[in-house]
């Protein structure tokens, strides 16, 4: 008699925030899903300007 292992349960990654490496995505409105529908994520990395403020904000907190 063969018996087949049950497959194990998948994990869902959980997403990271990139405005924040290394910290997960806290979906701080309810209907966010994660990053890729975050207006926040979406407003800092659409605009140029604020996309380079944040890089030079994160290189003098380094």
């Amino acid at each position: 008699m063969s018996t087949t292992p049950s497959p194990r349960p998948r994990r869902r990654p959980d997403p990271r925030c990139p405005l924040r490496p290394g910290e997960p995505c806290t979906l701080c409105q309810a209907s966010v899903t994660g990053p890729q529908d975050c207006g926040l994520v979406y407003l800092i990395m659409d605009d140029p300007e604020a996309r380079e403020a944040f890089a030079e904000s994160k290189r003098r907190s380094s």
